[in-house]
């Protein structure tokens, strides 16, 4: 990247570059740029990612899968600002699948189940889990989640955090820990309850995103949450053959609040990409993609030894 050297440290999931010695040296405790860096010209970009972060529901899951309202319960019980907090605020809430900045995500709609313990309590109690107890076996609902790495402190910190969200209801989460061969494979095979995964494109088309859906797709393929919905699959195949267009993306629309009500996954967040530049570099958006760009760049000569 040609103005990697002066322009910016890149900085995603958290990684810093060398250059750059603590976070505390660049950001204030709101997560602003310093007062020092600002005075010097240099300015902070944060945009969101092509990709997101969720908790998928595998829909033939006998206890998940076969009960809307257990899903619902359980979205309503994770607290999203606090899970935010523990990434050190190096994310954005999510409110679908699709993230903001993609055409055909809902980001300008309120969240459809925010965090409400006390409606996620009704919920659970009409799911047929009164206060988080089983009628089958007087114990408090026991649910499983796999997860890809056992040896990354943050993952089984991050699933303890997320156990705790659900332990306010009453309902028990245990997490199982795999390599990542042995988690594709239990994804492929169907034999996830829950199961906690990222997926990230290479374009800024929902359509990427939607293929998580298509009942063509179920596992062994992207689908893994096993969702079947034929109005879904209607709405994606009239989708996909049309071009770029207000009526694709009203589609695309119609398409996320159909995943987001049925509650197939948790949608949790999209990842940050911060960057910090050079006064004298303009032109420059952020983009996952951006090699198409790196001709409208422009340099200030005028400002190169500030």
């Amino acid at each position: 990247f040609f103005f990697k050297q002066k322009t910016a440290y890149e900085i995603t999931y958290g990684d810093w570059s060398s250059d750059v010695c603590s976070s505390d040296l660049v950001f204030s405790a709101q997560k602003e740029l310093s007062p020092e860096l600002k005075d010097r010209g240099i300015w902070l970009d944060k945009s969101p990612r092509l990709a997101t972060f969720y908790v998928g529901f595998n829909m033939e899951d006998p206890v998940v899968g076969q009960n809307l309202k257990l899903r619902q319960a359980l979205t309503h019980a994770v607290n999203l600002d606090e899970w935010v907090r523990f990434y050190n605020s190096r994310q954005l809430i999510a409110k679908g699948v699709v993230p903001p900045g993609v055409p055909g995500n809902g980001f300008d709609l309120p969240a459809r189940f925010p965090y409400d313990l006390a409606r996620a309590k009704q919920l659970l109690k009409e799911a047929g889990y009164p206060d988080g107890l089983d009628p089958k076996t007087g114990q408090r609902l026991l649910l499983t989640i796999e997860l890809p790495t056992a040896a990354d402190v943050e993952e089984r910190q991050s699933a303890d955090l997320l156990a705790s969200f659900w332990a306010k209801i009453g309902v028990e989460l245990r997490p199982s820990y795999n390599n990542w061969p042995e988690f594709l494979k239990k994804l492929e095979r169907k034999q996830c309850q829950l199961y906690r995964i990222g997926w990230v494109v290479d374009a800024p088309d929902a359509y990427y995103f939607f293929t998580l859906f298509y009942s063509k797709n179920v596992s062994p393929g992207p689908n893994n949450s096993n969702y079947v919905s034929a109005e879904f699959d209607r709405l994606f195949e009239q989708a996909r053959v049309m071009e770029d267009s207000p009526e694709r993306t009203a589609l695309y629309r119609k398409m996320e609040a159909l995943v987001v009500e049925d509650c197939s996954a948790i949608w949790m967040t999209h990842p940050l990409a911060y960057g910090l530049f050079a006064p004298w570099l303009k032109n420059f958006k952020y983009h996952d993609r951006p090699y198409s760009n790196v001709k409208y760049y422009r340099v200030d000569p005028a400002k190169l030894n500030h």
